[in-house]
């Protein structure tokens, strides 16, 4: 490496390594302010704390990344720009563009592992994150009893404390119990001058002893003759009672991490396409049952012959071969081993590229079907004269089942004409046509709810990618405007990497959000943000090569001065012409 790449790089590494920290700070604080009512005050220890900022650290990477890269590489070469360092480079025969390299070639190995990191990393994390967050959650908050407010946090009861000596010695103690479900209102009430209050067995228990107090109770079971009679109340006088609470709903449990696995979140690279696989499949099962229950329901119309387009059961029996083959591959690569692991591992790679090929083969000649209408419309490949006589029978067979359904229910046959079974017929007719249409819709749903879902895993899957390619971006807007502005520290740098920034999220937030809604292809829509900001990052360095003074006001004071000077001169002369 020449010293002219060890001066640039190690002008990078410094910024970099403080704003990815700081961004990473900030963003981290983010999440810990939406969930601070949730978490906090629930004496949870310090220990899980961590674990879960760590987490959250690791979750935010895949933003924190291209906006660390921006902002670092604005401050880099706005610094060396400030210093006549740039020009000096310049000036010794170097360009810009070579300049650029020793950090374009870190940006790229940054780019790897932000792609490892969004891939593989993240999702396994964002497991655990969860699975941790949820036992946060349900955790009860720790017990603090305080004076003069009724506390409800032990299930069942409600205690208030006018006055607490210490944390251990309560005077003035009031205690609602609404154990029984059956009870209403307060009917079993105690009262007691003092007490003392302390936890045994691990604090999985909790005591509470109770001095010179009074319990009052109304009995629950009594009949109607006993309200009548005023009812039955018990008051129990005593010197010392004590009561134990169980605690253990306070605990934090572990919650299993095989609940949130469908979650798209958590899901690597290859379970979101095997996850995107599986949905196709259902697609083509629901909307091949559609047709089925078409034509189950409307048994005495032209519909009763519609059959599934044969591309639909074709791309259905390639989602179940692609099923078949995977689990397949796990059973057999799991004997395998057990014999020799060598074989079982080659096994496993030739079976997927069994799949992979399969899967081109497949997609090269597969036409995408958008909805149902396009597979109505779809008619097999036939001549022409076989789908007209097709189309006259199936309207030759119902018009035979409306001539025979008025020749059953002739009104002037005054000898099998039942007017009560005409009407029987025609409300179970009815009754037929709501029943297929509460079907119909509840697939069309189905159908709706599971394109959806695949909108999503495809902009999980690709936002993966879009956002480490994100990196890359950054950097080339970020060092040509550095070495335009020629400012560094953290003014200007700073408010040009968040004007850019803003841009990119909204950009990426509008993306997602079209994917979802279908209003765009969720792959355009993910990868929309990046191709919009790339010509920008093109256009800055081709203005910084030019050495443009895109950021200096003096430039475009200049500009208007000579833009004023022109029409003036033009004004001139026309007013010239005029005179002669």
């Amino acid at each position: 490496m020449k010293k002219i790449d060890k001066l640039v790089f190690g002008s990078f590494i410094g910024p970099f390594l403080l704003t990815l920290i700081v961004v990473d700070f900030i963003l981290l604080l983010v999440t810990l302010i939406r969930y601070f009512d949730e978490l906090f005050g629930k004496g949870l220890s310090f220990d899980i704390f961590a674990k879960l900022i760590t987490y959250f650290s690791i979750s935010s990477s895949p933003d924190a990344f291209p906006l660390a890269v921006l902002l670092s590489s604005i401050m880099t070469f706005g610094n060396l720009g400030e210093h006549s360092e740039l020009t000096a480079i310049k000036s010794s025969g170097i360009s810009l563009v070579r300049a650029l390299v020793p950090i374009f070639v870190f940006v790229l190995f940054l780019t790897g592992v932000t792609y490892y990191t969004n891939t593989q990393l993240v999702p396994k994390v964002n497991l655990k994150t969860y699975s941790l967050l949820w036992d946060m959650r349900t955790k009860k908050p720790a017990l603090d009893i305080k004076e003069g407010v009724f506390y409800d946090g032990i299930p069942g009861y409600s205690i208030k404390v006018n006055d607490k000596v210490t944390d251990e010695h309560l005077k003035d103690i009031i205690i609602y119990d609404h154990t029984n479900q059956n009870s209403q209102y307060n009917k079993k009430v105690t009262i007691a001058d003092s007490g003392r209050m302390y936890s045994f067995m691990n604090q999985r228990y909790l005591a509470l002893e109770l001095f010179d107090g009074t319990r009052y109770e109304e009995n629950v079971k009594e009949t109607y003759q006993d309200r009548l009679d005023g009812g039955q109340f018990i008051r129990d006088n005593f010197k010392s009672s004590k009561m134990v609470f169980d605690l253990s709903s306070f605990d934090m449990g572990k919650t299993d991490e095989k609940l949130f696995r469908r979650s798209r979140l958590v899901q690597t690279r290859e379970q979101l396409l095997y996850g995107i696989d599986s949905m196709s499949r259902d697609l083509y099962e629901k909307r091949i049952q559609l047709f089925k229950q078409v034509s189950i329901s409307f048994r005495f119309t032209a519909l009763k012959d519609m059959e599934p387009p044969s591309k639909w059961l074709a791309s259905k029996a390639f989602y179940d071969s692609i099923r078949s083959l995977r689990k397949s591959k796990d059973l057999v690569v799991e004997d395998t081993v057990r014999v020799n692991p060598i074989e079982g591992s080659g096994l496993k790679d030739r079976v997927d590229e069994i799949v992979a090929q399969q899967r081109t083969e497949a997609l090269e000649g597969e036409e995408v079907v958008g909805g149902l209408q396009d597979g109505v419309n779809a008619e097999p490949e036939a001549p022409v004269s076989k789908v007209i006589q097709e189309k006259k029978r199936r309207l030759a067979d119902r018009d035979l089942n409306i001539q025979a359904f008025r020749e059953y229910y002739n009104p002037d046959d005054t000898v099998y004409y039942d007017r009560m079974r005409f009407t029987n017929s025609i409300n179970n007719g009815i009754t037929n046509m709501r029943t297929a249409k509460n079907r119909l819709t509840t697939i069309l749903r189905t159908v709706e709810s599971i394109e959806r879902d695949q909108r999503k895993f495809v902009i999980t899957r690709n936002q993966q990618m879009s956002r480490s390619f994100a990196c890359l971006i950054m950097f080339l807007i970020g060092a040509p405007i550095g070495s335009i502005i020629k400012k560094g520290g953290l003014g200007m740098p700073v408010i040009v990497s968040v004007i850019f920034f803003l841009i990119y999220y909204i950009l990426n937030t509008t993306g997602d959000k079209w994917g979802k809604e279908d209003v765009m292809d969720p792959v355009i829509a993910v990868w929309m943000s990046n191709a919009i900001l790339l010509p920008v990052g093109l256009f800055f360095l081709r203005q910084a090569r030019n050495d443009a003074r895109l950021f200096e006001s003096d430039a475009y004071v200049t500009l208007i001065h000579r833009l004023r000077k022109f029409f003036e001169k033009r004004k001139t002369l026309k007013e010239a012409e005029v005179v002669n």
